[in-house]
């Protein structure tokens, strides 16, 4: 019956995407929108994603149906060479090329233009080429002038620098607004006269992708004032959850306590979560949670389980973070082995030759073993990994501790 429930939760997750693209068609024909601007990677061509294809189009006949027009350039997931040739995109879909950019001036239903879209799509999916210089200047007579782009604004926030470029690229074209894609974290990189924008993916996939997700509605008046809305599309979020575990005294008055948070959390997002849930606080559970299998257990719990209100919350996983109920001043002045954790620690943690001898050895781990999944530590994780060892020998040594 468990395995029946988590496929149909991996099911859910996975028609998530196709449900925010939903949501955004149907917000373009809500608002009778003129136009839709997709800057790339609608799928993952790693996955030969045929199904994602078709739902794609699906949305852009409705759009077409409604007389909506969607202008797109393919991203490095969904460059021109990755899309199957025997899904022809509708009509009203136009699609810049990958050769040069492309203008087209968009007209309302009177005929009248009311924009340019200048747009140039990645011919394969390794572009490391700056495609932002080949962007013309603005043209005195274009409307409203818009750039479309899959591309890396200066450092590509932990994202691969394909099409790199900076924001004085874009800038020097002098157009009214940029709509980027391939950072999936939305950011306004500036607001100013020349806005550049990355919307963002309309549905986090992993925890690397928390907090809300959607597409940007964006008006422009006839005096050319703008109006940004950010709508959210996504159907579930996922968040990092602190959860202070202080004063619990017992597994199952935290657990209580943990589904009591949730179920508030959760009502109040108005959709269901995926979290990772980060104990907090000084507890007598310390011990027990950590090493005594306390978070394996409530791990199964809270997913056999799922907590929460009108939304049901999935634990991704549960993270100790809690320290045990130790007076660490008193500690400190010990001279034994509970005191000399307590020094290394401080010294760890101090600028110093000890903390760059640490920082060099679990670097090197890092290195040596998981470069290809995680970045090394910053400072702040680097701390945290001190503080969670010295919580951890504390608790494991001092009186009533287990080895």
């Amino acid at each position: 019956m468990r395995g029946r429930k988590e496929l149909e939760k991996y099911w859910d997750l996975s028609d998530a995407t196709y449900s925010a693209w939903k949501e955004i068609i149907d917000l373009c024909i809500r608002e009778a929108v003129d136009f839709l601007l997709i800057a790339g990677d609608v799928y993952d061509s790693a996955d030969q994603n045929i199904r994602a294809q078709l739902q794609f189009k699906e949305g852009l006949k409705r759009l077409g149906e409604n007389g909506i027009t969607a202008y797109i350039v393919h991203g490095n997931h969904d460059a021109d060479d990755a899309w199957s040739k025997s899904i022809a995109m509708p009509e009203n879909a136009v699609i810049f090329s990958s050769k040069k950019p492309e203008s087209v001036i968009h007209r309302d239903k009177e005929g009248r233009p009311i924009a340019a879209i200048i747009g140039m799509s990645f011919a394969t999916a390794h572009i490391r080429d700056n495609l932002a210089e080949l962007f013309p200047r603005r043209e005195m007579k274009w409307p409203y002038t818009i750039g479309l782009l899959h591309c890396s604004v200066g450092g590509g926030y932990g994202h691969e620098p394909y099409a790199p470029c900076s924001i004085q690229d874009l800038r020097r074209c002098g157009y009214d607004y940029w709509a980027l894609g391939h950072i999936h974290q939305p950011t306004v990189i500036d607001d100013g006269d020349s806005r550049i924008v990355y919307a963002g993916n309309p549905q986090g996939r992993d925890m690397g992708e928390t907090g809300e997700r959607g597409c940007r509605l964006v008006t422009v008046g006839a005096d050319g004032t703008i109006e940004v809305e950010v709508v959210r599309t996504c159907g579930y979020l996922w968040q990092e959850i602190e959860i202070d575990a202080s004063g619990c005294e017992d597994l199952g008055i935290l657990e209580d306590h943990i589904r009591m948070d949730l179920s508030i959390l959760s009502d109040r997002e108005g959709v269901p979560l995926v979290g990772r849930l980060v104990l907090t606080g000084a507890t007598v559970l310390h011990h027990e949670l950590v090493v005594g299998g306390g978070v394996v257990a409530l791990t199964g719990r809270l997913r056999e389980d799922q907590p929460g209100g009108r939304y049901p919350v999935y634990p991704e996983r549960i993270i100790c973070q809690t320290v045990p109920v130790i007076d660490r001043n008193v500690a400190l002045a010990r001279d034994d082995i509970l005191g000399e954790i307590c020094r290394q620690s401080d010294a760890a943690v101090s600028k110093g030759g000890e903390r760059t001898r640490l920082r060099e050895e679990i670097s090197s781990l890092y290195r040596s073993y998981a470069q290809s999944y995680t970045s090394e530590p910053d400072d702040e994780e680097f701390d945290t990994i001190i503080g969670e060892a010295e919580a951890m020998l504390l608790s494991c040594l001092s009186e009533g501790g287990k080895e």
